[in-house]
């Protein structure tokens, strides 16, 4: 099959959430099965072009059309990586951007309306002329060019079908490039501030000039919802059955999707993202990026005790007369320590966005009840995103001096360091759509505790990991606080799970196995 991908993020080539991943999973996977894969994306300021072999920034024809009003010019350039084709889109307003969603500190410095981590103010342009620019490309290409599939990945590209189809029933070009064409749409995330919607349909003529016969399709509560467009034009999946199930019955907040689903009978497929577990395999240093080697399935925990001890000394020590707040690296920022312990202690980590989705003032409240106690437990904390949370984070760090350290920003390298140096991750997201750091905390041998929602209730309960509810601070406390003392009293039992769990999803969550045994089956129109 001949298969385009939408997304406006790819691992290893614009980064920013969990959608990079499944992009580029799926998209490899779909090559090693012995497809053709084409991956539409921006061309950003951020883009690492470094992988990508035979660039050409000349190549395809350029074209023109209307959007808020004005005429924009579009060019394309292409390149491959591992085997994908890439159509890179070219414009003046994502050249300019630092960040693929949201703008970075260099961008606040610059401007100080950008404020770093706030989504960039031209959004809806910015999804707009991608979307489009990705249904004129194949206005311009032959015939037999044309893909079997169109598969978009979230809010940002969920209005490629709307626009494909619209340009059927006016262009005869399009209509005759696209007649064989079947759409997907996938919902990454559901939840409030995630729909990339239009404010009403006004401003969504004005973005998309598409007649309001079509957006009014799209309204709920007011907004135009580009999700509910593509339920109408597309077939939808999420990422997790548990998500899937969730969103149509309305367990999860989505600001009113949920409702709208539900009385357009529309089905959503949930199937659960796969990991790539070579890209990061602890017994090979050159795919994980840690300092030191080990396998888990082997049960050889001799390196990942080494990657604690030099995650430590490195970052988490407090060194000579440095504050309690110091810059450790460019872009990273260290607020408390930890101190030496002569006592055996375990170790618990969280690394992710820094968001409310998170649930970080659960986690906080957790580790006051546990530290409080004096539970001979260390928390050490990693990411960036929300500056008020940041703010709790750090003040965190000042009331248990010693036993927490947050570090501020964001480092691959870093945050799989943090991930496999803990014996226990923790995840105590409000909603979850499917969740990667339990997967690459399983990989890492380290166990996740997780809030039994969405994508998270693939941890199989003491087997794989562990999962409570409800999703309050005195249950977590009091799982922290169990599982610290069981740890303490038997660390064989827990060595033994974490080496099941490390294998558990090296042989179950293979992305060539599931894009063969359920996107391919989907796309067929197989039941999967």
């Amino acid at each position: 099959m001949n298969i385009w991908i939408v997304s406006r993020e790819y691992a290893g080539i614009a980064e920013a959430g969990g959608v990079k991943n499944v992009a580029c999973s799926l998209s490899e996977s779909l090559v090693s099965l012995g497809h053709k894969v084409t991956l539409f994306i921006p061309l950003y300021a951020c883009t690492d072009l470094s992988l990508v072999k035979n660039y050409s920034c000349l190549w395809h024809e350029p074209v023109k059309f209307k959007i808020s009003q004005t005429v924009q010019s579009f060019a394309y350039s292409h390149g491959v990586m591992n085997g994908v084709d890439f159509v890179f889109i070219g414009h003046k307003k994502f050249s300019e951007k630092k960040g693929v969603y949201t703008y970075t500190r260099e961008d606040e410095l610059e401007n100080a309306n950008h404020i770093h981590g706030h989504g960039h103010e031209d959004v809806n342009f910015l999804n707009t002329i991608f979307q489009k620019a990705v249904v004129c490309y194949g206005e311009t290409c032959k015939k037999e060019d044309a893909p079997d599939i169109i598969h978009c990945q979230d809010a940002t590209a969920a209005l490629v079908p709307t626009y494909m189809h619209y340009k059927m029933q006016i262009d005869l070009q399009a209509k005759s490039f696209f007649s064989k064409t079947k759409c997907f749409v996938t919902i990454h995330n559901a939840g409030p501030g995630y729909h990339h919607s239009f404010a009403n349909v006004d401003e969504a003529i004005y973005y998309t000039a598409l007649p309001a016969s079509i957006l009014s399709e799209g309204i709920c509560n007011r907004k135009v919802e580009p999700f509910l467009l593509a339920a109408k034009d597309s077939v939808l999946t999420t990422v997790s059955p548990e998500y899937a199930n969730e969103i149509l019955s309305g367990k999860v907040d989505t600001d009113g999707l949920s409702e709208m689903f539900r009385e357009r009978n529309v089905k959503i497929y949930g199937i659960t993202n796969g990991i790539d577990y070579s890209r990061y395999d602890p017994a090979d240093t050159k795919k994980s990026s840690l300092p030191f080697a080990f396998n888990p399935i082997q049960k050889n925990f001799d390196g990942k005790f080494k990657c604690r001890e030099y995650l430590l000394n490195k970052y988490c020590y407090k060194q000579g007369l440095h504050s309690e707040t110091i810059s450790v690296e460019e872009n990273l920022t260290s607020f408390g320590h930890l101190n030496p312990s002569a006592e055996k202690c375990v170790y618990f980590v969280f690394h992710g966005r820094v968001v409310v989705q998170k649930g970080l003032d659960v986690l906080i409240d957790a580790c006051k009840i546990v530290l409080e106690k004096s539970i001979p437990a260390k928390f050490i904390l990693f990411g960036q995103g929300d500056v008020k949370i940041e703010e709790k984070l750090s003040l965190l760090t000042k009331d248990f001096n010693g036993s927490v350290v947050y570090l501020r920003g964001y480092s691959k390298e870093l945050s799989r360091l943090c991930i496999a140096s803990a014996d226990f991750s923790l995840h105590p997201s409000y909603f979850e759509p499917c969740g990667l750091e339990d997967f690459i905390a399983q990989i890492y041998g380290t166990i996740p505790v997780a809030h039994a929602t969405g994508g998270l209730c693939k941890i199989v309960n003491e087997k794989t990991g562990f999962l409570y509810k409800p999703n309050e601070a005195n249950i977590l406390s009091e799982l922290i606080e169990k599982l610290c003392n069981d740890y303490l009293s038997n660390q064989e039992k827990y060595l033994n799970l974490a080496s099941y769990a490390s294998l558990y999803v090296k042989e179950n969550y293979n992305w060539k196995l599931i894009t063969e045994n359920k996107y391919l089956k989907l796309y067929k129109n197989e039941e999967v």
